[in-house]
C-alpha cells in the first residue's frame, strides 16, 4: 500500500461521511489504514467506531479511490492526512481533528510552539507581532494578522478554504514574508466560504496551536472550542465572556501584549517539556 493509495482512501472515506468529519478521522487513525477500511477490513474497531466505519464504507461508490487519486495529482497544495507522520501534533491531540489538510508551504518542526490569534483587526496584528518576535508561530485566519507576524520576522499559518489562488499576505516584507507564511485548508479544493467553513476554520486554527489569544467580544464560542480541545486561552481585559468561561480554569486575562508574549512562551515551553505517560 503506497502513501498515495492511503491518502486517496482517506479522501474517499471523508467524501462518504455524512456529518462532521472528525469521527472518520478518529476511526481511520484507530484502524491505522484507510485502505483496509475501504476494503471492508474493520479490524478490531468496536462499538460506535465500528458502526460509524461500516456506515461510511457502505456509502462508498465505484471509482471513489480513482477520483481521489486524480484529485491528489491535480492539486497544487500538498496533502497531509491523519495517517501521515507530518500531520501536525497539536491538531492530532484535539478531539475534533480533521482527516486531511491541504498545505501550501512547509509546516516546520518548530510550529508546535504556536499561538492562535483570532480576528484581523489592529489588536490581533499587535499580538501577532509580539508573539512572532518572541519566537512563536502565529496561527490565524486573517492575512493581515499573518502579515504582521511575517513583518516581525516570524512564521504564520493561515487557515481557511483554498480557492486555488496564492494567499495575498498583507503587511509582510515581500518575498521573505511570503516564504514565512504557510496556508492550511481542511476543505475540498475550491470550497467557498460558508458558516460551516468558518466554524471548521476556527476549530482547526485553535487546534493547530498550543494556545489561543481571543481578541474580541464575540470570541467566546471560539474560546470555548479551544478549551474543549485542551488549549489554554489568553484574553485581554474586559471581554464579556471571560467570567463565564474562566471559572473552569484554562483562561488567563493578560494586561497587555508584552505579558501575553511572556506567558505564552512560558506555557508553550512547559508544555513541550512535559512527558505524558
Amino acid at each position: 500500500m503506497s502513501v498515495t493509495e492511503e491518502q486517496a482512501a482517506v479522501l474517499a472515506l471523508t467524501r462518504a461521511t455524512a456529518g462532521p468529519w472528525h469521527h472518520t478521522a478518529r476511526v481511520v487513525e484507530a484502524r491505522g489504514s484507510a485502505l483496509r477500511l475501504v476494503r471492508g477490513d474493520l479490524g478490531e474497531l468496536g462499538g460506535h467506531d465500528r458502526a460509524h466505519a461500516a456506515r461510511v464504507v457502505a456509502r462508498l461508490r465505484p471509482g471513489d479511490l480513482g477520483r481521489a487519486e486524480a484529485l491528489i495529482a491535480s492539486c497544487p497544495a500538498a496533502l497531509v492526512t491523519v495517517l501521515d507522520d507530518d500531520y501536525p501534533g497539536n491538531l492530532a491531540c484535539a478531539h475534533n481533528l480533521q482527516p486531511f489538510l491541504w498545505v501550501r508551504g512547509r509546516l516546520g518542526a518548530g510550529d508546535h510552539r504556536s499561538v492562535a490569534v483570532t480576528g484581523d483587526a489592529p489588536g490581533a496584528h499587535a499580538a501577532a507581532r509580539a508573539l512572532a518576535a518572541a519566537g512563536l508561530t502565529v496561527v490565524c485566519d486573517g492575512p493581515r494578522t499573518a502579515g504582521a507576524a511575517a513583518a516581525s520576522g516570524g512564521r504564520a499559518i493561515v487557515v481557511g478554504p483554498d480557492d486555488g489562488q496564492p494567499v495575498t499576505v498583507v503587511g509582510g516584507p515581500g518575498v521573505g514574508g511570503a516564504a514565512a507564511v504557510v496556508t492550511v485548508s481542511p476543505f475540498w479544493p475550491g470550497t467557498a466560504g460558508t458558516a460551516r467553513t468558518r466554524a471548521v476554520t476556527g476549530l482547526v486554527t485553535s487546534g493547530l496551536a498550543a494556545a489561543l489569544y481571543a481578541t474580541g467580544d464575540g470570541d467566546g464560542e471560539r474560546a470555548a472550542m479551544a478549551l474543549s480541545q485542551g488549549k489554554h486561552v489568553f484574553a485581554p481585559p474586559g471581554l464579556p465572556w471571560t467570567p463565564r468561561l474562566a471559572y473552569r480554569g484554562g483562561v488567563t486575562v493578560v494586561a497587555g501584549i508584552d505579558e501575553l508574549a511572556r506567558q505564552a512562551v512560558n506555557l508553550v515551553d512547559v508544555t513541550r517539556l512535559t512527558t505524558v505517560f
